[in-house]
């Protein structure tokens, strides 16, 4: 009788999070399908010296994630004479660095997805995250 009562609940539970919450969301929360950056430690610098690296990203526990768009914005301090450019789903880093010094910055993604009439369906149970990185510039 306890176990019936119980899985009554879990049922009127379940049932309102459908309502309120619809299907796509609880299933993407379920199977954590989440955008991440890669952690990477990037390449050290030398003043002077051309500079090139890059972080990639992915949707996790996603198998279209080349169906999403990807937006990315680097907050922060990056090495004088370093530039980004975002390229599907990575930020590539260049340029010849000017000064020497520890640059702390963070890349922050955004995805959205679109069904056939344009509209954004919701692809994930977050619709955003955020990574910490640093470049070190020697001498």
């Amino acid at each position: 009788m306890e176990k019936s009562k119980r899985l009554f609940r879990i049922c009127i539970v379940a049932s309102f999070a459908f309502i309120f919450y619809g299907c796509d969301e609880i299933y993407e929360c379920i199977f954590n399908i989440n955008p991440e950056i890669h952690q990477k430690q990037l390449l050290v610098g030398v003043v002077g010296e051309r500079y090139q690296d890059f972080i990639t990203a992915e949707i996790s526990n996603e198998v279209n994630d080349n169906d999403y768009d990807y937006f990315f914005d680097v907050l922060g301090e990056l090495p004088p004479g370093i530039f980004y450019d975002t390229n599907r789903r990575s930020v590539d880093f260049f340029g010849i660095p000017e000064e020497t010094g520890v640059y702390r910055f963070r890349v922050e993604l955004f995805v959205e997805g679109y069904d056939y009439d344009g509209l954004d369906r919701s692809p994930t149970c977050s619709e955003s995250t955020v990574r910490e990185f640093t470049i070190q510039v020697l001498d």
